[in-house]
């Protein structure tokens, strides 16, 4: 089943290109219903200049941006990765982390992200500044786009987000087999 569709004018198109990277991000904004709508009407404004492929919230899923284009999230990181934004914030502490509302969009975005890897054949790895880089491939936050990069200050999804309970999460949703056939918008 394709994802609600609010299209961000903030992205630049591009015929083909390699997704290698998917960039995990909070959205600052607290988490609520609605938080992933809230994050797509921000990006649908010219002046926000900024954009990301996909928002989550704990009941929620909304692409921005076709996943063959590129979107406006992570300066120096943003050519070869699919940006995906979920609600809460870079300050959680782990027990922000593993409320139930927080559970469910790790869960959400999780499946996103499962289906991202599955369609450009990217591993379900854990990346950091130095992997990013040496031009590896796998999932990181943008945090470590910065710390790759140096252009920009984000520190998100911040020092306490569950990397290791998420990338649980992202491989057993690629088991379950359904995420392949959810494509995005090609």
């Amino acid at each position: 089943m394709p994802y609600a569709f609010v299209e961000s004018p903030n992205v630049t198109r591009a015929e083909r290109r390699r997704i290698d990277v998917v960039v995990i991000h909070t959205m600052e904004i607290g988490e609520r219903d609605g938080a992933a709508a809230a994050c797509a009407r921000w990006f649908a404004d010219p002046a926000a200049q900024v954009s990301a492929h996909y928002c989550v919230d704990a009941g929620t899923v909304i692409q921005c941006v076709r996943e063959r284009d590129i979107a406006w999230h992570a300066r120096g990181g943003n050519g070869n990765s699919v940006g995906i934004e979920l609600a809460g914030f870079a300050g959680q502490g782990a027990d922000g982390w593993s409320d139930p509302y927080s559970q469910a969009v790790l869960e959400r975005a999780a499946a996103v992200a499962a289906g991202v890897c599955a369609r450009h054949g990217i591993p379900m790895r854990r990346l950091r500044g130095a992997d990013l880089r040496a031009r590896r491939r796998g999932i990181g936050g943008h945090a470590d786009v910065s710390d790759a990069f140096g252009k920009s200050d984000h520190r998100d999804p911040g020092p306490d987000f569950p990397w290791q309970r998420f990338l649980r999460l992202v491989r057993a949703s690629a088991r379950g087999g359904d995420v392949v056939e959810r494509a995005a918008q090609a």
